[in-house]
Order: structure tokens, then C-alpha cells, then sequence
């Protein structure tokens, strides 16, 4: 039981981490500006990383904060696979 408890506490923390990062990505697109390609570019960076994405809109974010969550518990069950003896 101590390894599944193990497996949803750390699928959880790296989820939330990973939750944040998106939030910071997100938000640095309106903070920093620069060039329209340069906006382009990370535009086109986060439609490859996230299924579904349309935009630097609301939908897409909350979309967004979903994905990179689950993200999270399927990074750590690959670490799990990967790590097993």
C-alpha cells in the first residue's frame, strides 16, 4: 500500500509543479511581448505540448492546467516502469 500512497503523493506534487510552470509560460507570453514571430513561436511551441490548444485564450489555458496535471502522474508511472527491478 506504501507504493501506491507513494505513487499518487508524488504524481500529485510534480502535477502541481508542473501546473505552475504552464501558469508562468502562459503568463510570460503577455509580460514579455517581443515580435510577432517570437509570439508565434511560443504559440506554436505550447500547440505541440498540449492537444487541443487554439490560442492564448481561456479554454486553452484551463485546458492547459489540466493536461500538465495529468502530466504529472504519467511522468512518475514512467519513472516507475523504468526504475522497477
Amino acid at each position: 500500500m506504501n507504493g501506491q500512497s507513494n505513487f499518487w503523493r508524488t504524481g500529485t506534487k510534480l502535477g502541481l509543479f508542473f501546473v505552475v510552470i504552464f501558469t508562468v509560460c502562459f503568463i510570460w507570453y503577455f509580460l514579455r511581448g517581443g515580435s510577432a514571430e517570437l509570439r508565434q513561436l511560443h504559440n506554436d511551441l505550447l500547440a505541440l505540448a498540449f492537444f487541443g490548444w487554439t490560442g492564448m485564450n481561456f479554454f486553452s489555458f484551463v485546458l492547459g492546467l489540466v493536461q500538465s496535471f495529468i502530466w504529472g502522474y504519467i511522468a512518475v508511472a514512467l519513472w516507475k516502469i523504468a526504475v522497477r527491478k
